[in-house]
């Protein structure tokens, strides 16, 4: 199209202008449809070159010069094909624009010589610009579908798995319990049934309702009252409607893990935790308190605050919050999640 609208509309309109025969007309016509079919056949072999040979994310000096090789051995051709088809037009429409000596009809090839050179600079242009937007989107969906791979990936790993600690320690306590106090046992066992079947169950999603968090939460405190006896105290304090809101899958019960395992039942006396959840600016604010001081063993690895943390930033990509203090000879963990 570039080729014939350049050659052909300018022509054809000067021609009329001038009252020019209809052979010399159709001639003109005829030449931007050949110079356009030819032009358009032979940017073939540019465009498979572009295609199989040149990645413009790492670009090389070598193959830059094979491009510009491709580039004028293509117009050689070009010229080659195209003077024998436009004489053979000019004799088919006996046009009268040809009747030149040989040595004007040498220069005016010469000179359509960098005439074709530009159009195909022009069209190499536009089409390596085309080319590289789709390179560069191409990259774009990939990067985003890795992105979302490794995300799913990481959330996998990072969701709330029961601490098998604690599932050793459930197990031994059942089987201790069994000849003692019968009922206690099963319903530790019912407990613990509980929070298996969620934690299977909601281990393949990212968002969970609050009232089925807390429930999770429930199983876990009666089964730590069993093994703790009176030395661990639970209170719970709700200020928002559970239903409707919902939040990444045991990251409560995490909370409250971390409170008795590093907290109360490291106190001889024992100790209260507490959990509190209230609506605040947009936000839902999830607090758990323990008795107790705020001091991290050289030993731990952290795991569970770390796994807190990345989740959080993960799914609420940088607007929900995680912190942990020590208040009044309380340790509070804090967790702030948007409310949609």
């Amino acid at each position: 199209m570039l080729f014939f609208f350049t050659l052909t509309t300018l022509k054809v309109y000067r021609l009329m202008e001038k009252e020019s025969s209809t052979a010399d007309i159709k001639y003109s016509i005829l030449e931007g449809v050949s110079c356009g079919v030819i032009a358009f056949i032979t940017s073939f072999i540019i465009a498979y070159f572009i295609d199989n040979h040149i990645d413009f994310k790492k670009i090389t000096k070598k193959k830059l010069i094979q491009l510009i090789s491709v580039f004028i051995g293509v117009q050689v051709l070009y010229t080659l094909v195209i003077w024998p088809i436009l004489i053979a037009a000019s004799e088919y429409t006996q046009t009268t624009l040809y009747e030149k000596s040989t040595y004007t009809l040498l220069l005016i090839k010469i000179y359509n010589i960098p005439f074709f050179a530009t159009l195909f600079f022009i069209w190499l242009f536009v089409y390596i610009t085309l080319n590289i937007y789709h390179q560069l989107k191409n990259v774009q969906l990939k990067q985003a579908v890795l992105e979302g791979n490794l995300k799913e990936s990481q959330l996998n790993t990072l969701k709330g798995q029961i601490n098998p600690h604690f599932m050793f320690n459930s197990l031994n306590n059942i089987r201790g319990l069994i000849l003692e106090d019968t009922y206690k046992s099963r319903e530790m066992i019912t407990h613990l049934s509980e929070m298996l079947r969620y934690s299977l169950t909601k281990n393949d999603i990212d968002a969970i309702a609050l009232t089925d968090e807390l429930e999770m939460v429930n199983n876990y405190v009666a089964i730590s009252k069993i093994q703790l006896e009176d030395r661990l105290q639970f209170e719970k304090n709700i200020e928002v409607n559970p239903l409707g809101i919902k939040i990444p899958p045991m990251i409560i019960q995490m909370l409250i893990e971390n409170a008795v395992k590093h907290g109360i039942a490291n106190l001889k006396h024992g100790g209260i935790i507490t959990l509190n959840i209230q609506h605040e600016a947009k936000q839902l604010l999830i607090q758990v308190c323990n008795s107790g001081k705020l001091s991290i063993d050289s030993k731990s690895t952290q795991l569970g605050l770390q796994n807190i943390k990345q989740r959080l930033a993960l799914l609420y990509k940088g607007a929900a919050h995680f912190n942990l203090e020590e208040k009044n000879n309380q340790v509070v963990a804090t967790i702030q999640i948007p409310l949609s």
